[in-house]
C-alpha cells in the first residue's frame, strides 16, 4: 500500500500528481500488490455470476419454504382451502419429490395453480412481508418501532463486524481484566493465610498461650496448697465433743426413723397381703358393707339432728 502525500505536495507537482493518481487506481491494488486488470476482470465476473448464483439459489429454496409452510400459516381468507393440496403437489414437484409420470398425471394441478398464481402469490407476499417484519425486529430488538427493510444490509454489516471485531477486543479486554482481579483476588488469600498462620502462632506457641499454661499452673498450686492446708487441720485439730455428741443424737434419730418407716412398710405390705387373699369378691363385698355402714352412719347423724333440733 502507497502511502498518502499531503496535497500541497502534489499541488506542487502536476506530473508526479497523474503518476500517483494512475499507480493508486491502475497498476496497483489498495493492499499494494500489483494489479493485473484482465485477471481481475475474470474474477469480477466470476464473482458476479457467483453472487447471481448464489442470489438465485437463495431465493428459489425461501420461495420453496414459504410455499411449504403456506398452507398452514395463511388465513382461510388470504389462501381457500382448496388451493392447499395443489400448493403441496406443486411443491413436490419443483423440489424433484415426484417422478416424470406423476408429473404428467398432475398437469391439471399444474393448470389450477397457475391460474390461481395472483391470490397464491398475494400469500406469499403477506408471508414474506412478516417474516421480514420479525427479521427487522431481531436485527435491533432494541428500538421500539422495527428498522425499515432497506436497512438490514447496514445493520447486518455492522452485526459483522461488531461480532468480528468489537466483541473479541471487549472479550481480550475482559479476559484481562479477569486476570488482574484474579490475581489481586490470590495477593488477599495469601495476606489471609499469613494473618491466620500467625493469629494460630500467637495463640498456640504465642505469649497468650504462655499465659494461660502459667496461670493454671498457678492454679493448680494453689488447689493442692489448700487441700494439703486442709489435711494438716483436720490432724492437728480434732472434732470438738459437743460436735460429736450431736452427730451421734442425730444419728439416733436418723436411725428410729428408718425403723419406723421400716414398720410402716410391713404394715402396709400385711394389709396388702390381706386384700390379695380375700379377692376380686371380698373386695367387692367389703366395698358393699362400707357403703351401707355410711349410710347407716349418716342415717343415725340425721335422726340425732333432728331429735336435738325437736329440744
Amino acid at each position: 500500500m502507497l502511502p498518502p502525500i499531503e496535497p500541497a505536495v502534489l499541488e506542487q507537482n502536476p506530473s508526479f500528481a497523474i503518476l500517483y493518481e494512475d499507480l493508486c487506481t491502475r497498476k496497483l491494488n489498495p493492499d499494494g500488490s500489483s494489479r493485473d486488470a484482465k485477471r481481475q476482470r475474470v474474477h469480477d465476473e466470476i464473482r458476479r455470476n457467483l453472487n447471481t448464483s448464489l442470489t438465485h439459489h437463495h431465493t428459489t429454496q425461501i420461495l420453496l419454504s414459504t410455499l411449504t409452510d403456506l398452507p398452514s400459516r395463511s388465513d382461510a381468507s388470504v389462501l381457500p382451502p382448496e388451493l392447499h393440496s395443489v400448493i403441496e403437489l406443486t411443491v413436490a414437484q419443483l423440489s424433484g419429490h415426484l417422478s416424470a409420470s406423476d408429473r404428467n398425471i398432475l398437469a391439471g394441478d399444474n393448470e389450477v395453480f397457475l391460474d390461481n398464481i395472483d391470490v397464491i402469490a398475494q400469500a406469499v407476499s403477506e408471508q414474506l412481508e412478516r417474516v421480514v417484519t420479525l427479521l427487522c425486529t431481531i436485527a435491533d430488538p432494541s428500538a421500539t418501532n422495527p428498522p425499515p427493510p432497506s436497512s438490514l444490509p447496514t445493520l447486518a454489516t455492522t452485526h459483522i463486524s461488531t461480532s468480528t471485531s468489537t466483541l473479541p477486543t471487549a472479550l481480550s479486554a475482559a479476559r484481562i481484566q479477569l486476570a488482574n482481579t484474579l490475581s489481586a483476588l490470590l495477593h488477599l488469600h495469601t495476606q489471609v493465610l499469613e494473618t491466620g498462620i500467625r493469629i494460630l502462632e500467637q495463640t498456640i506457641h504465642g505469649a497468650l498461650s504462655r499465659n494461660a499454661r502459667a496461670k493454671a499452673e498457678v492454679l493448680g498450686v494453689m488447689g493442692r496448697e489448700i487441700g494439703v492446708r486442709a489435711s494438716i487441720h483436720n490432724l492437728t485439730h480434732p472434732t470438738p465433743p459437743a460436735l460429736l455428741t450431736a452427730l451421734q443424737g442425730y444419728k439416733s434419730a436418723l436411725r428410729g426413723m428408718e425403723n419406723g418407716l421400716k414398720d410402716r412398710i410391713e404394715l402396709a405390705e400385711q394389709e396388702l397381703g390381706l386384700y390379695e387373699k380375700a379377692g376380686e369378691k371380698g373386695m367387692k363385698d367389703l366395698a358393699r358393707r362400707a357403703k351401707h355402714l355410711r349410710a347407716e352412719i349418716r342415717r343415725v347423724e340425721d335422726e340425732i339432728r333432728g331429735l336435738e333440733e325437736g329440744k
